[in-house]
């Protein structure tokens, strides 16, 4: 049982507000150091960078104070003292003292979620507590030491006077000869007084923006997707009307009203879907710790360089996007870069290279993780599946190079040798695929041996409202997420082939393999009538591409996705619904599911 005093201002209602704002400031707090930890190491001598990390441990150390959270105040107390070492240039950073700092800093977070989740601070810090302390006394003893050395000419010099105002310092030497600092109250004054000028600038920057419960912004979300759908009807309305009454008053005045409705519409839905979007320099800022400690237990050089933090995407995704990138990372770091020997030998930089980048592609994000690696075997990866039990030997000489390289994305796969810390347990990439396909996303692999790997990931950039392909199969109309499909192709039935007495064709060298809807979705599997010409919709998810078959393609618009509830899952291949302007409700298509469809066997 856990011997942790009860802090009652954490459980009293009144105080509620006053904690929520204390967690939300801390854990802004915490985002921000963790890129500034970092990058403080990188640039030891940035006293600019330095005071702000600084800052933002006092920050955390006076807000905890005020609410008697005294593990949290405690604890930032040590890191305050080291990184005021630090400030005075008592000590020098290094590696050491960074991984204490860290190691404080880990603990702040764990404190941090107990206080949030359990409303106490029911974790054990006496052991970091510990660690900071030997590193607070080791860097003492070598000012000590430091003092020692620079004693005698210091005693020669005796009184010493600097007269800039700023940094106002005088020693003063006493009758047994020993030389003491004093920092003027000139100095003190000024300095709190430049600490209530700054404080009184930030307050000023933040007056500008309020904080809103993500649950509001998903209602009103919901209310646009609803007028979405409104907008479409009254178009609908407004085109019966236009050809009924063409020319009239009546007509004129309600095409101008539509059209009012409809800039309205796309401008408040645009701007709704604004509130939501969240950089994605949220998630990336995570990734140089990352980086730093990984590289440290595989004992390699690696830099890595971001780019398009600013990028921004709806806020779901980026609660979602995560794992996959640390699984991509981790990989590049274990598998990808080679150790410093290594690289020397095969005249590459010792210190390898991870790429992050994230742009905007239409209404996708194209998010990339690229590394200067050994890169990938595609006869090795074939091997391993094949030794592992994951895939037939027939089935695998049948692969393109390129199938070959996805083969990495099979549940229980792995390369690695040894199961490490970091990787080999064959768990990685398969949760990679699975999410970016929960996502709706797709994936791209390229990699070419000696020079590296480079994996991108596409996604949509809201999964709320989205832009759909509509066609026909048979008399019924589905839509097809645009984000999904690659291209529409036009085929002859004799570029049909037939494997495993499955339907494929084949497209710039890749056997692409189709899916029937009228089969899968509308079960009928009477013989359809003999065609020439078979439209065909090439849709990709994760790594995966198929062929969607279809009569007649529609045209495109952007719909509204509606569940269908308890009903989901007893219609294969379809993932919702929406509501066209005639009122009518038309299917959306799975395409996850459709493409589990061509799996085909070992």
């Amino acid at each position: 049982m856990s011997n942790t005093e009860i802090n009652p201002m954490l459980n009293d209602p009144e105080m509620k507000e006053i904690v929520d704002s204390f967690l939300i400031e801390s854990k802004e707090i915490i985002d921000s150091l963790d890129l500034d930890l970092i990058e403080l190491e990188r640039n030891p001598t940035d006293d600019i960078l330095l005071n702000k990390v600084f800052r933002s441990f006092h920050t955390i150390k006076g807000s905890s104070g005020f609410l008697n959270l005294n593990k949290l105040t405690k604890l930032t107390h040590r890191c305050e003292d080291i990184l005021n070492k630090l400030r005075r240039k008592e000590a020098v950073l290094s590696s050491d003292v960074m991984d204490s700092i860290l190691v404080g800093y880990d603990k702040m977070k764990e404190l941090l979620n107990s206080i949030e989740t359990n409303h106490n601070e029911d974790v054990d810090i006496e052991e970091v507590i510990e660690k900071l302390q030997s590193t607070i006394n080791r860097l003492e003893n070598k000012t000590a030491d430091s003092v020692k050395e620079n004693e005698a000419p210091a005693t020669k010099r005796g009184r010493k006077k600097k007269d800039k105002k700023e940094n106002t310092i005088v020693e003063k030497q006493s009758d047994n000869g020993e030389i003491s600092e004093e920092t003027s109250s000139t100095s003190k004054a000024d300095e709190q007084k430049t600490d209530r000028e700054n404080s009184f600038h930030e307050n000023k920057k933040t007056d500008n923006s309020i904080r809103v419960d993500v649950e509001k912004l998903d209602e009103l979300l919901n209310m646009v997707s609803e007028l979405v759908l409104g907008r479409n009807r009254l178009a609908q309305i407004n085109l019966e009307v236009s050809r009924e009454f063409e020319g009239t008053q009546l007509a004129r005045e309600l095409e101008d009203t539509t059209k009012l409705i409809d800039m309205m519409t796309n401008e408040l839905q645009q701007l709704v879907m604004k509130t939501r979007m969240v950089k994605i320099g949220k998630v990336f800022n995570k990734y140089p710790r990352l980086v730093r400690d990984l590289a440290k237990t595989a004992d390699k050089k690696i830099n890595l360089i971001i780019e398009g933090e600013e990028t921004e995407l709806d806020k779901t995704l980026i609660e979602e996007i995560n794992d996959p990138l640390v699984h991509i990372i981790r990989n590049s770091i274990d598998h990808g870069i080679e150790k410093e020997d290594e690289r020397i030998k095969a005249g590459k930089n010792p210190s390898g290279t991870i790429k992050l980048n994230a742009e905007h592609e239409g209404n996708n994000i194209i998010i990339t993780v690229e590394d200067d690696g050994k890169g990938i075997d595609p006869e090795v990866i074939k091997s391993k599946a094949i030794s592992k039990g994951l895939i037939s030997k027939e089935k695998a000489d049948e692969l393109s190079r390129q199938d070959l390289l996805n083969l990495i994305f099979l549940p229980g796969f792995s390369t690695a040798e040894v199961v490490t810390n970091i990787s080999g347990r064959g768990v990685g990439m398969d949760v990679v695929k699975t999410n970016v396909t929960k996502l709706r996303g797709m994936i791209n692999l390229e990699s070419t041996v000696g020079v590296g790997t480079k994996i991108q990931i596409k996604l949509p950039l809201t999964l709320a409202i989205i832009s759909g392909m509509i066609v026909r199969v048979n008399n019924e109309q589905f839509v097809i997420p645009l984000n999904s499909v690659i291209e529409v192709i036009r085929v002859h039935s004799e570029n049909i082939y037939s494997i495993n007495n499955k339907p494929v064709i084949k497209l710039r060298d890749r056997i692409i393999p189709l899916v029937s809807l009228r089969e899968v979705v509308l079960n009928k599997t009477d013989d359809a009538e003999e065609k020439i010409w078979q439209y065909v919709v090439i849709v990709g998810l994760a790594e995966r591409q198929v062929g969607i078959e279809v009569d007649e393609l529609i045209g495109q618009k952007e719909i509204v996705i509606k569940s269908l509830g308890s009903y989901i899952g007893r219609v294969p291949g379809i993932a919702g619904s929406t509501i066209m302007g005639d009122g009518s409700v038309i299917l959306i298509l799975d395409i996850n599911e459709l493409i589990n469809k061509t799996q085909y066997d070992k």
